[in-house]
């Protein structure tokens, strides 16, 4: 809820020429939550207990709700919908599932936590097993390269001004698939360089389909909101379980066929997404 909240607002409050550095920046936000959630509560785990980490990052979550009430500037383009029924949020739903160039960015945000999520899941694994034979606490760290997806992220709106929406999201897409391809090899610093790689081409495909989302959507953004992160959703749970089976069946090599095989799809309906557009 978040999140589809935060991407409609800033959608509608923040002037068109600056929305991709926008929502870059708060992509940005999230990979350092992302990060700062996933090794520093692993890190009050492991030397407090699993209830000091809870209950710190609760804390954490009450201040910056605080903040966020105090903070953010009253909305100007808002205007609210008085009396509307289940009718009118089904309308909005149903004609943005017709609007093609939305439906692909949907697809877009399924095929970005489809690799990203499924790579994630079972580097652990990976690591953990020989030749590397990483503890618990070794192996979380490689969430660190989250830090490079902060840098990705807030800079995806220079990007896109660059080379184009589209060459930016093909951009991320190719920059993940080739992170992909470097897991495959054995040395430990190798296989730690492919992840950040896939790290910053998902946060910059992220960013510039979260800013492609708010532009195309006209009105009703919430809703053309919660229907990319409802699809980005499914992709994390759906691929990310299904790539247990790969796991399983193939170990790491069947597991990297999957995800460069949704990357190399992903970059092609980027493109023609963008295309669509004039981008």
């Amino acid at each position: 809820g978040v999140p589809a909240v935060a991407m409609a607002y800033i959608a509608e409050e923040v002037e068109p020429r600056s929305l991709g550095r926008a929502m870059g920046l708060y992509i940005a936000g999230t990979a350092m939550g992302a990060m700062i959630g996933r090794v520093g509560m692993g890190l009050f785990a492991e030397y407090g207990s699993w209830r000091t980490a809870l209950g710190i990052i609760g804390l954490a979550d009450l201040a910056a709700a605080a903040a966020f009430y105090l903070l953010l500037p009253p909305s100007r383009n808002f205007q609210p919908q008085r009396g509307v029924g289940l009718g009118f949020h089904l309308a909005a739903w149903r004609d943005h599932l017709r609007n093609g160039s939305l439906v692909g960015l949907f697809a877009v945000g399924f095929a970005l936590t489809s690799v990203f999520v499924t790579v994630f899941n079972y580097a652990g694994f990976r690591l953990e097993a020989p030749p590397y034979s990483l503890s618990q606490l070794e192996a979380s760290l490689i969430f660190l390269v989250y830090g490079f997806g902060i840098v990705s992220s807030s800079s995806a709106g220079l990007v896109a001004e660059r080379i184009g929406w589209r060459g930016a999201l093909v951009a991320g897409f190719l920059t993940m698939a080739a992170g992909i391809a470097l897991t495959l090899a054995a040395p430990l610093a190798l296989v730690v360089a492919g992840v950040s790689l896939v790290t910053i081409g998902f946060f910059i495909g992220h960013a510039v389909a979260s800013g492609l989302v708010g532009r195309f959507s006209g009105s009703a953004k919430g809703h053309a909101s919660s229907l990319y992160l409802l699809f980005y959703y499914i992709g994390a749970s759906v691929t990310g379980t299904l790539g247990g089976w790969f796991w399983e069946h193939g170990g790491w090599p069947a597991v990297a066929a999957l995800t460069a095989g949704l990357a190399t799809a992903g970059a092609v309906v980027g493109g023609l997404v963008a295309r669509g557009r004039g981008s």
